[in-house]
């Protein structure tokens, strides 16, 4: 007989959705066979088929700085009738725990925060002594105790080989012949930016190595893309949808990008990464995947202006060096 569904109750930005896709691996891996479906805001909903153990997904997108109940209720309707049995609720917002409530979900588990006591029916503790978010949000499958599980699972996607070759031969006629770098100069806080006119030499520099390079992101990042396309021959993917995008970093090589949801995509993807991190820090906000290597402003300093165009070239050479199936670069 199957049991009744679990839901996950994601939050905050698309890096932030991404790290509760670790919550589902743990929780498929104690519980195998369970049904595990994420509420989330749009556009995350388009990366659920990428999840191996994400069976559905359903959105709220209820306008930040608005509670937007009528919406929620029609919400918690849609979610009643799954029979979900148990919400993990990642959030320690009031309104995030409010749909399962209203859901009537039996067991609600989350930790403690924004007076909401009636809401969370299994409150869990010792989110002080767990350092980085993706930690906090694991810990929550073993009521907030993660050294319990052994080792933190970190987020996982696969794009399955016929969508992904469908996307290769729509977007790009077939792989390209070169190795791609993968740019995601773009991030939602100004502060965690290295400056676009450095990407845009990362760029001259690979273009004339034999690169392709390719730069993803978001509207925002259409005016950076010019000014990169007038430094080295580039794809601009700029504004396409996020499904599209995660077909776009599971055919690159490497990816360069600042402390954002790419760098978490790319993370769970498995792509070789170098994350730039100024302000944040890897360990706490960034992906935890081995894949991805951090570097920052010397001397323990914040401001990515600090970061050095020789010190990315760097790292991404040595990235390379470290990864067998890579082409090795010409100076």
């Amino acid at each position: 007989m199957t049991s009744a569904p679990i839901l996950i109750a994601g939050f905050g930005g698309i890096g932030d959705h991404i790290r509760c896709f670790a919550l589902a691996r743990h929780i498929a891996l104690q519980e195998p066979g369970a049904q595990i479906d994420f509420l989330c805001r749009s556009p995350v909903d388009r990366l659920v088929p990428f999840v191996p153990h994400l069976r559905g997904a359903f959105v709220d997108d209820t306008p930040h700085g608005r509670f937007g109940l009528p919406q929620k209720l029609r919400l918690a309707a849609r979610l009643r009738r799954q029979g979900y049995r148990r919400a993990y609720i990642v959030s320690r917002t009031l309104k995030a725990a409010l749909v399962p409530f209203l859901a009537g979900i039996p067991e609600r588990v989350g930790w403690f925060g924004e007076g909401r006591a009636v809401l969370i029916n299994r409150v869990c503790s010792g989110e002080a002594r767990l350092y980085g978010e993706t930690e906090k949000v694991c810990a929550l499958a073993f009521s907030g105790r993660l050294a319990a599980c052994g080792a933190m699972l970190p987020p996982e996607m696969v794009i399955p080989p016929p969508v992904l070759e469908a996307w290769r031969r729509a977007a790009l006629g077939g792989m390209p012949a070169g190795p791609v770098l993968a740019l995601g100069p773009g991030a939602y806080n100004d502060r965690r930016i290295w400056p676009p006119e450095r990407f845009a030499e990362i760029a001259r520099r690979f273009a004339r190595r034999g690169w392709d390079i390719w730069l993803l992101g978001g509207p925002r990042e259409q005016a950076v893309a010019a000014m990169i396309a007038g430094a080295a021959p580039i794809r601009d993917f700029t504004a396409t949808p996020l499904d599209a995008a995660a077909c776009q970093l599971a055919s690159a090589d490497l990816f360069l990008g600042n402390d954002s949801g790419l760098l978490h995509m790319a993370g769970a993807l498995g792509v070789p990464s170098v994350g730039l991190f100024g302000p944040t820090v890897l360990e706490v906000t960034g992906p935890r995947n081995p894949g991805v290597v951090e570097v920052r402003p010397p001397d323990r300093g914040i401001d990515l202006r600090d970061v050095t165009i020789e010190a990315v070239d760097a790292a991404l050479l040595a990235r390379i060096a470290a990864c067998r199936g890579l082409r090795p670069v010409s100076a």
